[in-house]
């Protein structure tokens, strides 16, 4: 039952994947490199950050968001995965192909080899079809 509610939310888990994805690049794109911080890179002087943010400045507040972002994405990536392989393997049992038909029967046989020809005289050969090579 659980199963069947999951399933049925695969294409809003499927939303929600690429939202997680694109704030999660986002936040680490914000992010900036040791020693930075993000105020500077918007214009603020070295203590505008941390007079908003805290002492810590907007570091903390980044590293913290992105650790949150990234276990949702996984979360998130996981049941995925697991819906997938729950209908990958729900088709493939349910699958139901065309009966196989066996071919009508000929109403003669054909034989094996071909039958003489009857307007050939016995003891002659028939005539080949195959032209003559050509001597040079």
């Amino acid at each position: 039952m659980l199963l069947e509610l999951i399933i049925a939310l695969k294409y809003p888990l499927i939303i929600v994947q690429a939202i997680l994805a694109i704030v999660l690049i986002l936040m680490v794109l914000l992010q900036s490199g040791k020693g930075d911080d993000i105020g500077s890179a918007f214009g603020a002087g070295g203590g505008g950050s941390s007079s908003v943010l805290g002492a810590g400045g907007a570091s903390k507040f980044l590293v913290r968001g992105t650790v949150i972002f990234v276990t949702l994405f996984m979360l998130n990536s996981i049941v995925l995965a697991k819906i997938f392989k729950e209908q990958s393997h729900s088709a493939a049992g349910t699958s139901v192909s065309e009966p196989l038909v066996p071919a009508p029967e000929a109403a003669s046989p054909t034989p094996a080899t071909a039958p003489a020809d009857s307007t050939t005289p016995a003891g002659q050969s028939a005539p080949s079809n195959a032209a003559p090579a050509e001597k040079k």
